[in-house]
């Protein structure tokens, strides 16, 4: 065998090698960013969630507000956008966190007049400069939204993304659970992706008022509640028309002491959102209704019987026509 040979088997052998050599560290990069090695990841110093909100909004994932109509979604959300770029220290009384003190967010009902109208009251009332925005950043188009944002982040990474609102972008069956676990997921991927935290406003189903805050109270499927990591619900007050509540309907890696109790906001002449310090039983929340009215009546009734007042006496006493309402209205109970 010539030399000349045995030189160029030489060379193709370390060729073969050498790309042998390169498919197999391929094939470790692709397992190095799907698979987390257990001993790896208790290693690393953790000892509670990172948060952007401390401690209830977490730093990268989906989360949702959800919400009635003129509840004050929007304005909560965009005021949680703009903290997060003029770099305030806290909103809603909770310890906020950035990175990188910007946030986008995406809209889908607002034009950009009615947005800047909006946020020119809002700035006024918190005495903050309108440069101190620069890093808000807004979209009003959303065709081709998922690659428009993947390359955003990509360019200049964000805190935080507001997608108002869920309805406008998914335009599929609300009932269909893998659709919406599919859509959402999408999302999901960027979130982790680029290491920010997306939250969508979404609403809550017709006559929700007469029922306690519930994860279960959101619009549609359950695929959209198992995606989110956090699901938040803000809740007007039944009597107070300037408080809002809002309530931690969903979020496992929350204690429990965040679950049963809202959190009391009051909406401001400028259309801000301000911590009162007080929190509210969920069960207090429900709007009464006629069955509520009917019910305390009836116990009030009980109450003056064992007290021993006669039927007519308390048909007198609570402007009933005769002893014979009162008499039905126990019967119905019973």
């Amino acid at each position: 065998m010539s030399e000349n040979l045995i030189e160029k088997l030489r060379q193709d052998t370390e060729r073969l090698v050498e790309e042998m050599r390169l498919e197999h560290e391929a094939e470790k990069a692709v397992y190095r960013k799907y698979l987390v090695n257990g001993f790896d990841m208790l290693s690393k110093p953790r000892e509670s969630l990172d948060c952007l909100l401390d401690p209830i909004l977490p730093r990268t994932g989906v989360a949702a507000l959800v919400g009635t109509s003129d509840s004050g979604k929007s304005t909560l959300l965009r005021g949680l956008a703009m903290a997060v770029a003029s770099g305030r220290k806290s909103y809603l009384g909770f310890e906020l966190r950035p990175l990188h003190r910007r946030a986008i967010y995406i809209a889908t009902e607002d034009d950009e007049g009615a947005l800047s109208t909006l946020m020119q009251r809002q700035i006024e009332e918190l005495c903050l400069p309108k440069e101190a925005f620069s890093t808000l950043d807004f979209i009003f188009d959303t065709e081709n939204l998922l690659d428009t944002l993947d390359k955003n982040l990509e360019e200049r990474p964000a805190d935080l993304v507001i997608v108002d609102a869920f309805a406008d972008l998914y335009t599929g069956p609300m009932n269909e659970n893998n659709r919406v676990r599919s859509f959402l997921n999408c999302f999901s991927q960027l979130a982790h992706k680029h290491s920010t935290l997306f939250i969508f406003l979404h609403h809550t189903g017709k006559r929700t008022e007469s029922l306690a805050p519930s994860k279960h109270n959101a619009i549609g499927s359950q695929g959209f509640e198992a995606k989110m990591r956090l699901m938040m619900e803000l809740r007007p007050d039944p009597e107070r028309h300037d408080i809002r509540h809002l309530c931690m309907v969903k979020g496992n890696y929350l204690a429990e002491e965040y679950k049963h109790d809202s959190f009391e906001l009051r909406f401001t002449a400028g259309l801000n959102f301000e911590a009162t310090g007080e929190r509210v039983p969920f069960a207090r929340l429900k709007e009464r209704t006629e069955d509520d009215d009917e019910r305390e009546r009836i116990e009030l009734m009980r109450a003056m019987r064992e007290e021993g007042m006669s039927y007519r006496q308390i048909a007198e006493e609570l402007g009933y026509k005769s002893h014979a309402s009162v008499i039905e209205a126990l019967k119905r109970i019973a």
